[in-house]
C-alpha cells in the first residue's frame, strides 16, 4: 500500500487541496445532487471515500454511518481527520462496507482496475459501489476536444468511457448497474450560451471551456447477495 500510494501522491501539491473546504457555493449544490444520487442505493451504513480529500463531501451530504477514506495527500488526511477515519479501506477489509464511493477519482489512480476488483472485496454482499462526478470520454465534447474541461492531463491516467466502464463492472461480477449523465440539473450549466459555444466548437473547431451533456456521468453498482 505504501508503493501504491507514492506512484500517485506526488502529483497532488498542497495547493491543489486549497480553497476547497465549504465555500464555493455552487460546488456544495452539486454535493447535494450527488448526495441524493448515492441516497437511492444507499442511505447509511459504512461507507469507503477513495480519493476523499478534506472530507467536505461526506460531512456535507451527512451520510448516516461509520465514515472511512482513502487519501494520498497528508495535507488533505490532516484536515479530514476529525471527519473520517482511516484505518480501514478497500484493502484491508472484505465484505465489510456497504458503500464505496469514487467521487472525481478513478481517472486520477494509476490502477483502476486493480481498485475495481479490491472494491468488489470489500463490499458486503449487496453493497453498492458508486462512481460521480466521472469524466466520460464518449461525450459529444470529449470526441471533439479529446479532452473535457475539468481535466488535467498530469494528474490522469485513465478517462473512462460510459460503455466500457460498464461492460468491466459486469466482467468483475457487479449487478444492477445504473448510471446517469447530469448535465440540466447541475449549477455549473448555462444551457444557451453552453450550446452557443457546442456549435461554434464543432463547426469551427474553436474551443473553449462549457459544461454539456455527457460529459460527466454517475454510475452505481451491485454486489450480488
Amino acid at each position: 500500500m505504501k508503493e501504491y500510494k507514492s506512484s500517485i501522491a506526488k502529483r497532488f501539491e498542497d495547493d491543489y487541496f486549497e480553497d476547497r473546504v465549504g465555500n464555493d457555493p455552487k460546488r456544495l449544490k452539486q454535493f447535494d445532487l450527488d448526495g441524493n444520487f448515492i441516497r437511492n442505493f444507499v442511505k447509511h451504513g459504512r461507507v469507503c471515500d477513495v480519493g476523499c480529500s478534506s472530507g467536505e463531501f461526506l460531512q456535507h451530504i451527512n451520510f448516516e454511518g461509520e465514515l472511512y477514506g482513502m487519501e494520498v495527500s497528508d495535507t488533505a488526511k490532516e484536515l479530514a481527520k476529525d471527519i473520517i477515519s482511516f484505518d480501514k479501506n478497500i484493502f484491508t477489509e472484505e465484505n465489510f462496507f456497504d458503500l464505496i464511493i469514487f467521487r472525481g477519482t478513478i481517472q486520477h489512480v494509476d490502477e483502476p482496475f486493480r481498485m475495481i476488483k479490491q472494491s468488489l472485496q470489500a463490499l458486503k454482499p449487496g453493497g453498492h459501489l458508486v462512481f460521480i462526478a466521472t469524466p466520460n470520454s464518449n461525450s459529444p465534447y470529449y470526441k471533439i476536444n479529446k479532452t473535457l474541461p475539468f481535466l488535467d492531463a498530469p494528474l490522469n491516467f485513465y478517462i473512462p468511457a460510459d460503455h466500457e466502464l460498464k461492460n468491466a463492472l459486469e466482467n468483475f461480477g457487479f449487478e444492477h448497474i445504473c448510471i446517469e449523465y447530469p448535465y440540466i440539473e447541475t449549477p455549473y450549466k448555462k444551457i444557451i450560451p453552453d450550446h452557443l459555444k457546442f456549435l461554434i466548437n464543432y463547426f469551427f473547431r474553436i474551443k473553449s471551456n462549457y459544461p454539456f451533456w455527457k460529459s460527466m456521468m454517475n454510475i452505481s453498482c451491485k454486489k450480488p447477495l
